[in-house]
This record gives structure tokens, C-alpha cells and sequence, in this order.
């Protein structure tokens, strides 16, 4: 077998930066061949090296010692002169950042061409088809004339990656690039990346992702400024997908009952902590018109942790801006508090906001120039809260409960892509705000950096805070006390995901707006037991009882409140009621209804649903012949 050549050589890097405690060793001794059409891993912990690498290798900052050699000739990256770097990097090396660097004053297509027109490549025509190429190759094509502000936070990243690639270069650092996607657009990149070493390029990606770990063909991890070969435990942190073969339903379960989080709190308040309603926004461009928000309605209460989620451009980042004050409505209400936030002025909304909401944004936005204490006490300066002596010590209080109180006098630029996140949601608690707003804040941290923002938001929702948080990652979901889910600027109705979990996002759409609400007067019948089933029932408010007929009449075999549903024995089988189903009579019902025809074609699109469903509607079916076989 062909030995492979060596793409990239590090010998003896070490990279140490200045602090007002003194030296930091952030690369401490890096000795690393790369091979052509490699696709080589960096995993490690936020602060540990990872992103300080790449710059070594692209030439983006200085060695303190050793060497970085390029190629059959063995270039030395680190000898070349600014100006020669820059011609030699565009040609040779395509940088994935992790916050995009998008030009916002270009479109998508004039973003990716960039490159061309920096190395001197640029041809009109041959440009512009190369960059719609690419943009179709990371399945955005359709927003190419738009500029970065009207796609989302993971569309930018395509963009960013479909940019790295217009000069053909033979590698590509990739930092974090899947770090603020969901999950199935971060594995079409993947994908595209595997396509792409398999044509021969060499793709070095940093991550914190170790599900990532045996898609690499090779991977190292980083701990503290030094590269080992971990362990292959890690492997066991891919996450599973349920398989509808897998669901098993044991006697006295209620299939797809309403799940309840252990940490849900039932503190209410006469006004909301958060109301949309009817809320629209539509951007405008020469490509046209493009609808971000479509008439959306919400209610968040306080004490209330809060996740939306959904794929890359389905509206999340703009319906936080909404929320902030940050984008106006097109049309529509949002009161925060009791407070219609667009009849402020710009500076009085500034102030409101400084003072009642705490901001976490997917980029960080510290200040430069000042050290990670002085950032987090910049809101409280703005906002005058505590007096000039006390926020030091607050500030100080605030980077010790995220972990960086050993960081706290570092300046942004020498601490981890991880820590300045953790800096930015130390910051967005400095007033002590009841809102905090966060737009996919353990997007750049590993696992255990993650656990401790995740376990801060959980008490600080317990202690009456509604904490409103976007995110790509399903498994985060699973501790909040609600989820959102958003597909093509509508939200998805809550009873359609807890019913059809196994569908996927635009069908969850699709029964959404093919559903019907209607509400039932308690005691009140809505099928009888022989009745032909001409919809499929979903609970959002009150409860049914489920009840057969035997020789004592109307047993009462199940009661179902929100997030159950009844219907899809009838419906899958094609038979008559097979009981009859009555409002509870404490109070009324609300259904909401998707009719026959509609559910049969959701059903034929989604072989995963259909398959639990058949699971659902087989175990009802065994229990009501068990009970009149009993009597």
C-alpha cells in the first residue's frame, strides 16, 4: 500500500501568550503529520488548544517557536511575509470559521466570491457560476441573492463553508463548522466534508462533539496545549435514534402520555412573562419578499425554562430578536411583562432591555479591549444597578458560577471560544434580569462546560427566571420544561408533537395546518361506542374519558388529558368506534382534530409513525377485548 504524502508538518509548535499573570502556554510542544485526503479530528475541552492549532496552521497568528511546513516543498507558513501569506493562504487553505465572517453589505453569491477577488482568481462570470455551484452544493441555492442578515445562523455557516471552497484548495480547517446547526443539516455538512476527502482534500475539523469521533479517519484530542490519541470510550456518546421496532408498551401505560419534567413549577402570574401574538416578519430584497415569522402565538409564564428548536432557517435567531427588541415586527404585538416593547423609542428600549433581559448572543460580543470582569460589569454600568464598589465583587461572583473565576482578569482574545461563551452568559445575569434570552449558548462549549450553563439555568428558572433558549440539539430538550418547535416560521401545535413525535418537522407542519381545534362542554360525548371515526383526536386542554360497553354498562377503561390522542385504532383498521369517549365532567375539553384523510396521508409519508401507531393501536385493542372477556 502507497504510503500517503504529508500535506502538513508541525514540528516542536509552541504558542504562548502574555497575560497580566504572566505567561499562558496554549500549544505546548506539537509534533503532527497531516496526510493528503485526510480527515483529521480535534476533539478537547473548551480553553484546551483546539481552535489556537488551526491558527498555526493557517498562518493566522504567530508561533512562539518551532515550525509549520506545507506540502512536497516543505513551505514554511510562518517565514512567508504578510502579503505573500495571504496569496499563498487563499489558494491553498479554506478557513471555516466558527462565527461565519460574512461580509452583511453582500449577498450570499458576492460572499462566496470573495476569496477569488482577494487572490486575484476573479472573473465575473466564471465566479458567480462557481459560488452558485457551491451554494447549491450546501443546499442554500434558493437564498443566494439574500444578504446574511435574512438567512439564519446555520444557513451563514453553509455559507462560510461554500465560500472555503471556491478556490479548490487541497485543505480545509474546519472550527466548529456543525457547532450552531441542527442535527440534520450539521450531517449533510459532514457529509459534504466526507465527500470532498474522499476526492482527495484534506479537511482538519476542531469540535467538541465526541459522536463525531468515528466519522474521522483519524482523530487526536488536545488537553492542555498537548495532542494524545484518547481512549475510544467516547465512541459511546453517539446518540441513538429510536426505532419505532424498539417501542415496547407494558399493561397500564398510557401510549404517548404527556411527559412531565421533574424541575416543571406551577408558578403563574395574572400577566405572562412573555406574549407574541400574531407576530410577522417579512424581509425584503431583490430577490423579493421572504417570510421569517408567519403569524406566530405564544405564551411563556415565569419560573418557565423554555427551548425552540427546529432546522437551520426556520425562524429561531428571528423570533428571539422579536422577543429582545433587537428586529421589529412586521405586524403583530410582543408585551414583555406588561410592556408593548414597540412603543418605546430605540433608546428607551435599549435601557428596558439592559435592565429586564439578559441577552446571550450565538457570537459573544465581548469587548475586545476589556478584560472578561470588566465586560460582565459593563451592564451594570449602563444600567446603573449596584453601586460603583459592590460590581467588581458581583461580577467576580457571576465568572465563579460559570467556572472562570481563574480567568476573570484575561482579556477575550486569550481565553477559548468556550470561555468567552461562558463569559457572554455571565454577562447577560449582571442586572439580575427575570428574562434571560439565549440564542444556542452551549453551542461552542464541550460537555462538561455545557453541564454547568445547563445546571445554572435549570435553578436560575426554579427561582422564578423564565429562561428562553434557542438550540439545534435535541437531547437539550429534555430539560427544559417546554419546547417550541418552529418549521418555515410557524410553530408547531404542542399536541401534534407530543402525539406524532415520529414525524418530522415539516410533517409535524403539515398536521398542524391541517388540524382543527374544538372544544367539548364537560360530561359532553364525542364518539359513541359503533360510531364510524372520522378524525384523529389530540387533548391540548382538559381530559376524556375512554369508555366500553360490557354486560355493566360504561366501564371506564382509560382517562387521557393533554398530549394523548384516541382515533388511530379506527382509523388505521377501519373500523367503528370501538368505545365510546365522553368530556371529563369536571371541566371542558379542547381536541384538536386532524381529519381522516389528512392523517392516512401522514401516516403513508412516515413508515416510522405508522409503525408506532400500529404498536398503539394493537395494545388498545388487546386491552378492550381483555376487559369484556373479563365480564
Amino acid at each position: 500500500m502507497t504510503e500517503r504524502k504529508k500535506i502538513i508538518k508541525l514540528k516542536d509548535v509552541i504558542k504562548a501568550y502574555t497575560t497580566s499573570n504572566g505567561p499562558f502556554i496554549a500549544l505546548d510542544g506539537i509534533n503532527l503529520d497531516v496526510s493528503e485526503g485526510e480527515f483529521l479530528g480535534i476533539t478537547g475541552k473548551s480553553g484546551a488548544g483546539k481552535t489556537t492549532l488551526l491558527n498555526m496552521i493557517s498562518g493566522v497568528s504567530e508561533l512562539s517557536s518551532g515550525g509549520v511546513l506545507f506540502g512536497d516543498h516543505e513551505i514554511s507558513v510562518h517565514k512567508m511575509d504578510e502579503d505573500a501569506l495571504a496569496v499563498w493562504r487563499g489558494r491553498n487553505v479554506g478557513i471555516v470559521y466558527q462565527s461565519f465572517e460574512l461580509i452583511p453589505t453582500l449577498n450570499l453569491v458576492e460572499n462566496v466570491m470573495l476569496p477569488q477577488d482577494f487572490s486575484g482568481d476573479y472573473h465575473p462570470t466564471i465566479s458567480k457560476e462557481r459560488a452558485l455551484e457551491l451554494l447549491e452544493l450546501v443546499d442554500i441555492v434558493e437564498h443566494a441573492y439574500k444578504i446574511p442578515a435574512h438567512i439564519s445562523g446555520g444557513q451563514k455557516q453553509r455559507v462560510a463553508i461554500a465560500r472555503a471552497l471556491v478556490n479548490d484548495p487541497p485543505l480545509i480547517l474546519a472550527d466548529e463548522p456543525t457547532g450552531n446547526l441542527d442535527t440534520v443539516t450539521a450531517d449533510t455538512i459532514f457529509q459534504i466534508f466526507e465527500r470532498l476527502v474522499s476526492q482527495g482534500k484534506t479537511i482538519i475539523m476542531v469540535t467538541h462533539d465526541a459522536s463525531l469521533a468515528e466519522r474521522f479517519s483519524r482523530r487526536l484530542e488536545i488537553i492542555d496545549g498537548v495532542i494524545e490519541i484518547p481512549s475510544t470510550k467516547d465512541h459511546s456518546m453517539r446518540s441513538q435514534t429510536q426505532d419505532s421496532q424498539n417501542i415496547e408498551i407494558k399493561s397500564g401505560e398510557n401510549p404517548f402520555g404527556e411527559i412531565v419534567n421533574p424541575h416543571s413549577r406551577n408558578i403563574t402570574k395574572e400577566i405572562p412573562a412573555i406574549l407574541l401574538e400574531n407576530v410577522v416578519k417579512t424581509y425584503e430584497n431583490a430577490a423579493g419578499k421572504f417570510s421569517a415569522l408567519k403569524g406566530v402565538d405564544l405564551r411563556f409564564e415565569y419560573g418557565q425554562f423554555i427551548s425552540i428548536v427546529g432546522k437551520s432557517g426556520c425562524g429561531k435567531s428571528t423570533l428571539l430578536n422579536m422577543v429582545t427588541g433587537i428586529d421589529h415586527p412586521t405586524s403583530g404585538r410582543v408585551l414583555v411583562g406588561d410592556v408593548d416593547i414597540y412603543k418605546m423609542s430605540e433608546s428607551q428600549r435599549a435601557l428596558w432591555r439592559g435592565k429586564n433581559m439578559g441577552v446571550v448572543f450565538q457570537f459573544f460580543q465581548l469587548l475586545p479591549t476589556l478584560t472578561l470582569l470588566e465586560n460582565v460589569m459593563l451592564p451594570m454600568d449602563y444600567c446603573d444597578v449596584y453601586s460603583f464598589r459592590e460590581r467588581p465583587e458581583k461580577a467576580m461572583q457571576l465568572l465563579e458560577m460559570v467556572g472562570l473565576g481563574e480567568q476573570a482578569h484575561k482579556l477575550p482574545g486569550n481565553v477559548s471560544s468556550g470561555q468567552q461563551q461562558s463569559a457572554a452568559i455571565a454577562r447577560a445575569l449582571a442586572t439580575d434580569p427575570p428574562i434571560i434570552l439565549a440564542d444556542e449558548p452551549t453551542g461552542n462549549l464541550d460537555s462538561r462546560s455545557a453541564e454547568i450553563i445547563l445546571s445554572l439555568f435549570e435553578k436560575l428558572a426554579y427561582d422564578g427566571k423564565t429562561i428562553l433558549i434557542v438550540t439545534h440539539d435535541p437531547s437539550l430538550t429534555k430539560r427544559t420544561d417546554q419546547t417550541i418547535i418552529l418549521s418555515d416560521g410557524e410553530v408547531i401545535d404542542q399536541s401534534v408533537v407530543s402525539s406524532l413525535p415520529f414525524l418530522d418537522h415539516p410533517q409535524m407542519l403539515s398536521a398542524t395546518q391541517h388540524s382543527k381545534k374544538q372544544t367539548y362542554s364537560q360530561g359532553s360525548t364525542i364518539l359513541h361506542q359503533g360510531d364510524p371515526v372520522n378524525h384523529f383526536y389530540m387533548v391540548t386542554n382538559g381530559e376524556v374519558d375512554i369508555l366500553v360497553n360490557t354486560k355493566i354498562p360504561e366501564t371506564r377503561v382509560a382517562r387521557l388529558g393533554p398530549g394523548q390522542f384516541f382515533g388511530e385504532v379506527e382509523l388505521i383498521q377501519n373500523l367503528d368506534s370501538i368505545a365510546s369517549v365522553r368530556a371529563c365532567s369536571k371541566k371542558p375539553a379542547e381536541l384538536a382534530m386532524i381529519s381522516k384523510t389528512e392523517f392516512l396521508k401522514l401516516l403513508d409519508t412516515s413508515s416510522l409513525m405508522k409503525g408506532a401507531l400500529d404498536k398503539v393501536a394493537q395494545f388498545r385493542i388487546n386491552e378492550n377485548r381483555l376487559l369484556i372477556n373479563n365480564h
